[in-house]
């Protein structure tokens, strides 16, 4: 089998990179492969090649003095992780097989051990690859201390073992189905015994430990301080005591220290391998079911189907009434909230925000609770930030069938504008709600107790009011950049979008992403002027409540005016899309 195995990577590796080779004789993959090699050499495998700490010398120090609570922190989230491979999938034990390896090797003559032995191998080459990286992406960082080959050998431990239980574990649920525990009953098994561990875990803490002091809080290091205290108090501290001797090697910081903490985690590496190898539990039957839905999945996204379910649809209720006669984008957003679900539903956003209200509340009536409300207000801004950075180039994907549904569209009895405005209605949506959400948990942590002027409850509300004006056209605006790349640029837009891999395919999606960001400061340019002239008269002239109200109506005004200038520009780009001549497939 290793030989045969040895043999088959050996081709496979040499056919893939002959292919990406073929395929840079095409522009659009030359330009992206130099943009990602560029960036794979100047951001990684240059600082492999230098000698010393990224950080320098007091970096390297600080890493060894916050090892302690990184581990622990480190050792929690793989403990998360492993808890969900036992709480979250409900399909048969099955291994992730080709269809020309599902027809070759399962009528062939090798036992079902020596299959398992195949797949364990073949996973070995993606470890390891990723093992790498994973090293290059560490050592630009400061919070390991180690080199880069402890680093790799580190990353290649946790990986090899996480994929054995991953393995294990759906072995393990497939025992357990065959003896009559469905997934419901098991979840709730999982889900009773978590809540147990952590109701013992608390009421054991809570004369041990207290609450978070502002002193606590005052920066990352502190706060990863009280972290670390917390979990490597008894009995958090046996329960990961198991987790920490997996992700112990990857923060050694030399030779010597990484084989004392590596033989704990070679050891659960090989009663891992033991446990997978001798479970004899019948996978090929899902594993072929598994092989049939990725190949039809891979089929139909070749030919432009980026909605194949293989689950039956079920009835889905409507967001709102449709009218007979009205405006043709909300046609759009109606189609396209129905195909999202009923999680997508105004009842689902008002859900959530009577918990936030609820939990802040809750979390301010306790003055010790009420310091953790500061931690959660900047989390919330600074995933606010996040989203409206990285939200549209997350939903490019849903914005890309427009590729394979352009003749269709075409055909409506439409305005390009409207087509336009309808297809980016859907995601506008979302990234709004989602925006609201994070704002109003903003504005209730960080108005509470706070003795700073500004942060005022009339100047709180008034401000919160006012981004919540100016969100909708500024997400409208950041999805517009993404659908012109679409219109302007159909082929990079179907390469970037898709889900091949390469360096080429990772830099055209860096070029969007640097477009991206070029056009979102252009964008924002008037409105921040115009704003801030705007801010400072009327703070000058009333006071900080008359000046932020003006400043945002000024700015989302400007954004307003920005959106449906854009909007037009590329409902005119529509009408003029020639889907014959661009898209000749």
């Amino acid at each position: 089998m290793i030989e045969a195995y040895l043999y088959l990577q050996a081709l496979s590796i040499r056919n893939a990179i002959a292919q990406r080779l073929r395929r840079l004789r095409q522009p659009k993959y030359l330009f992206g492969a130099i943009i990602g090699g560029a960036y794979l050499y100047f951001f990684l495998f240059r600082r492999f090649a230098g000698s010393g700490m990224p950080g320098g010398a007091s970096g390297y120090d600080r890493s060894i003095a916050m090892a302690p609570e990184i581990v622990a922190v480190a050792a929690l989230v793989l403990l998360v992780v492993v808890g969900l491979t036992w709480l979250i999938p409900s399909d048969r034990a099955a291994l992730q097989f080709t269809e020309a390896e599902v027809t070759f090797l399962f009528p062939a003559p090798v036992t079902r051990r020596m299959l398992v032995h195949f797949k364990l191998l073949r996973s070995q080459l993606s470890i390891l690859v990723s093992a790498f990286f994973m090293s290059l992406v560490v050592r630009r960082g400061s919070f390991a201390a180690g080199g880069p080959l402890l680093h790799a050998a580190g990353w290649w431990l946790i990986l090899s073992i996480f994929n054995l239980h991953v393995i294990g574990a759906s072995f393990a649920r497939e025992r357990l189905l065959e003896l009559g525990v469905n997934p419901a009953r098991r979840r709730t098994a999982i889900v009773a015994i978590a809540l147990a561990i952590a109701a013992i875990s608390v009421w054991w803490l809570r004369t041990r430990i207290a609450l978070p002091a502002d002193a606590d809080l005052e920066g990352p290091k502190a706060l990863l301080a009280y972290v670390g205290g917390v979990l490597g108090s008894a009995p958090i501290s046996w329960l990961l005591a198991p987790f920490k001797w997996v992700v112990a090697p990857l923060f050694a910081t030399d030779a010597g220290s990484f084989v004392r903490a590596a033989l704990p985690a070679l050891l659960i590496l090989i009663g891992h391998y033991f446990w997978v190898a001798h479970s004899d539990v019948a996978f090929e039957e899902a594993s072929i079911e598994v092989a049939r839905r990725r190949a039809e999945r891979v089929s139909a996204l070749r030919a432009g189907n980026l909605r194949l379910r293989n689950t039956k649809l079920k009835p889905r209720t409507v967001p709102f009434t449709l009218t007979a006669g009205g405006s043709a984008p909300v046609a759009f957003l109606w189609k396209s909230l129905i195909a999202m679900g009923p999680w997508y539903r105004l009842r689902s956003w008002l859900i959530a925000c009577a918990i936030v209200l609820i939990g802040g509340q809750w979390m301010a009536a306790d003055p010790a609770r009420a310091r953790l409300l500061k931690v959660i207000g900047a989390m919330a801004l600074v995933a606010g930030g996040w989203l409206l950075l990285m939200g549209p180039m997350f939903l490019r994907r849903g914005l890309n069938q427009t590729l394979g549904q352009l003749d269709i569209l075409k055909a409506y009895p439409l305005r390009g504008w409207q087509i336009v405005l309808g297809e980016l209605l859907s995601p506008m949506t979302i990234m709004t709600f989602v925006q609201w959400l994070l704002l109003l948990i903003a504005a209730l942590s960080l108005g509470r107790n706070s003795d700073d002027a500004w942060l005022a409850t009339g100047n709180l509300a008034i401000a919160a009011v006012g981004i919540a004006l100016v969100a909708p056209p500024l997400c409208g605006l950041m999805l517009c950049v993404p659908y012109a790349g679409l219109l302007y640029f159909p082929a990079w837009s179907e390469a970037a979008g898709s889900h091949g891999g390469g360096i080429e395919v990772m830099g055209q999606r860096m070029i969007f992403f640097g477009a991206y960001l070029i056009a979102m400061a252009l964008a924002l340019l008037p409105a921040t002027l115009l704003g801030g002239i705007a801010f400072l008269l009327c703070n000058w002239l009333s006071g900080p409540s008359l000046a932020l109200a003006s400043a945002a109506l000024i700015a989302g005004v400007v954004l307003s005016i920005e959106l449906m200038t854009a909007i037009a520009w590329l409902g005119d780009r529509l009408d003029a899309f020639d889907v014959a001549q661009e898209m000749p497939r």
